[in-house]
């Protein structure tokens, strides 16, 4: 597994990373898709998540951070 440092991906490509993931499911349903977005930035930002990405599989995953 590889850590993608989310501040070295275009803003386009951050977008649809995180828009991928929230569409997955398990989000709060009263929230649209900018606010799970946004809430997901916030997470990245404060080193509560990072983005890891599994070049076996060929998937990118969103995952806590101890």
């Amino acid at each position: 597994m590889l850590e993608i440092p989310f501040r070295e991906l275009s803003q386009e490509a951050l977008r649809g990373v995180l828009e991928e993931y929230a569409t997955r499911g398990g989000f709060d349903s009263e929230l649209s898709l900018d606010e799970r977005i946004d809430e997901l930035v916030e997470k990245l930002k404060t080193g509560k998540a990072k983005i890891m990405y599994d070049p076996k599989e060929g998937t990118t995953n969103l995952v806590a951070s101890a």
